[in-house]
């Protein structure tokens, strides 16, 4: 399971907020369904290594 958004807030120096705002705009652009679907996507176009 994945960091909440307030946590990658809290190690970001950002607000969960614009923690959110930053997904919707990853996942909208990737086509993602949730934060899965977009680290498949990023992973299998070469974006992300794990």
């Amino acid at each position: 399971m994945g960091f909440p958004n307030r946590l990658i807030g809290v190690h970001l120096y950002i607000s969960e907020r614009t923690v959110k705002n930053h997904l919707a705009n990853i996942m909208a652009k990737l086509h993602a369904l949730d934060r899965t679907h977009a680290v498949v996507t990023a992973v299998r176009h070469g974006w992300l290594s794990l």
